[in-house]
């Protein structure tokens, strides 16, 4: 059966998963570069529309943008599962608590995408991809007709497909899904998701270069002797990213207040694009174009601090609204903004060379996006992938590290985890069977040397397989859990977010035994 060559992890299987993760990268990296050129077409529109490039006067502009936004807001009702980032809905699918629609969800998010961001709303296409791209990967199970396992490792597959066309950022894509969407390592996993990744980048180059997304030019490399302010900047990112977080969350909720349909919700974002974006058009659209804006220089302290203040209330303004679109650009051109300003602040106070300017702008782009997905080893990786450079891994790293502990010091949690949960208690669920859990008895942990029968493991969980030193155990209740043992379970998808929780407090050291040496 499928889910048995799922665990058994043969050659044979894993030669199914090389093919299938080549097949979903290929649909996903067309869906998603599709869908990246819709959204460049629909935010060069709306600048041009609100900064006079069209000779259009604002009179003329409400009723279309008023058009636009209940359009989309009927997309929107027409397939709900489309609606904002869509990365909860992916995972919330790998858990069995949602299942999607795979064509209406490509429908909707290809078209109600592109318009949100032609509306001028401040929506990043990072997000989306990934939906998209998962979607793809669904589709091309289905064709394959594939088992629950296949599927799973297809939809994971084209999400980091869609996550890598969009950026040109292959190793990112794998990282994210490795790292934020499923949150544990299998072989399977990485094997398809890398191959879906590398063919989606090799598709997506042909359209759009060989070129990073961001060309942020540095004159210097940061001296060591001003690696004093990589803490101080992190610890701000971290404690903006929690702020950002909370904006996002309490639009939401306000929003959720409202007896407005979603279509009616969204005219008010449309409505603060239509008047705000002729005074400050750098705002408009996910922030490619701020960030280019930023990197050329020239901005002072106080210009930056405002600049970074309106996008970060228009973007939760946006994203709070349901409308379809991501976090990243926008985050990512907020981490700019702030490490632009710290930079200038820098330059005002300590004296610092204003060459470093772009430095601190690089730095702020990683701390930022740590602090708010909570995933610094993808926030790493995506900026050296997104600025072609890896002369910064080491000052990016101690930034991202700081940034990592001021959000968890704060009690931030990663957005898109909160966002899930929200979707969940608002009753977008469903039961859909058991789903497949994975993890690793660390050192010290409440699970090593414990018999299986004697493991506390939450109710409703099965260990199904364990893999020791390369050779795989069928487990029984007399087989004893050993550090760094990997092993598959089974648990029922109504509880599966408590499942993980319990899972992870028994395979992490327990802080009474950390430091301990096991004999």
């Amino acid at each position: 059966m499928s889910g048995y060559r799922f665990l058994s992890g043969r050659g044979r299987f894993r030669s199914r998963v090389i093919v299938l993760g080549l097949a979903a990268g290929l649909a996903a990296g067309a869906a998603s570069a599709l869908y990246r050129g819709l959204v460049a077409a629909g935010e060069g529109f709306a600048v041009a529309a609100l900064t006079g490039g069209l000779s259009l006067p604002l009179p003329a502009l409400i009723p279309l943008w008023a058009a636009g936004a209940l359009v989309l807001g009927k997309l929107l009702e027409w397939e709900p599962m489309a609606s904002a980032s869509g990365i909860p809905q992916v995972q919330g699918e790998l858990m069995g608590r949602m299942s999607m629609s795979w064509y209406r969800v490509l429908a909707a998010k290809l078209a109600g995408g592109a318009l949100a961001v032609a509306l001028g709303l401040s929506l990043g296409r990072g997000a989306p991809s990934i939906q998209i791209g998962a979607a793809a990967g669904k589709g091309t199970a289905e064709a394959f007709k594939e088992g629950r396992a296949e599927r799973g490792l297809s939809l994971s597959a084209g999400a980091a497909a869609g996550f890598s066309a969009v950026f040109n950022a292959p190793l990112s894509g794998v990282i994210f899904v490795l790292e934020e969407i499923h949150k544990s390592f299998s072989a399977p996993l990485l094997l398809s998701a890398m191959m879906a990744s590398l063919a989606a980048d090799f598709l997506s180059k042909h359209f759009f270069g060989l070129g990073p997304v961001f060309t942020v030019p540095v004159a210097r490399l940061l001296p060591l002797g001003l690696y004093g302010h990589l803490p101080l900047l992190g610890a701000l990112c971290g404690a903006a990213g929690v702020l950002f977080c909370r904006s996002i969350l309490l639009s939401q909720s306000l929003f959720g207040k409202l007896p407005l349909r979603l279509g009616y919700r969204i005219l008010i974002p449309a409505a603060a694009a239509l008047f705000a974006g002729p005074f400050m058009p750098e705002i408009l659209g996910g922030g490619q174009r701020l960030v280019g804006i930023l990197a050329g220089g020239g901005w002072a302290l106080k210009p930056l601090l405002l600049l970074f203040a309106a996008k970060l209330l228009f973007s939760a303004l946006c994203l709070g609204s349901g409308a379809p679109g991501g976090i990243f650009l926008p985050m990512l051109a907020l981490g700019a903004a702030l490490g632009a300003a710290y930079g200038a602040a820098a330059t005002l106070f300590w004296g610092t060379d204003g060459v470093y300017g772009a430095n601190f702008l690089i730095l702020g782009m990683a701390a930022f996006c740590a602090a708010v997905v909570r995933a610094p080893i993808t926030a790493i990786v995506l900026i050296t992938e997104m600025t072609g450079s890896f002369t910064h891994l080491l000052s990016v790293s101690v930034a991202v590290v700081a940034a990592e502990a001021a959000a968890g010091l704060l009690g931030g949690r990663p957005i898109y985890y909160s966002l899930l949960v929200r979707m969940l208690r608002r009753g977008k669920k469903g039961g859909f069977g058991r789903v497949v859990v994975e993890g690793t008895v660390c050192p010290g942990a409440p699970l090593e040397g414990v018999l299986l029968k004697d493991a506390s493991l939450p109710e409703g969980c099965l260990i199904v397989a364990i893999e020791r030193a390369g050779e795989e155990i069928v487990p029984g209740g007399d087989t004893r859990l050993m550090a760094g043992d990997r092993f598959t379970a089974l648990a029922g998808g109504e509880k599966i977010l408590l499942v993980r929780e319990r899972l992870k407090k028994l395979t992490d050291p327990a802080p009474e035994r950390r430091g301990a040496i096991n004999p």
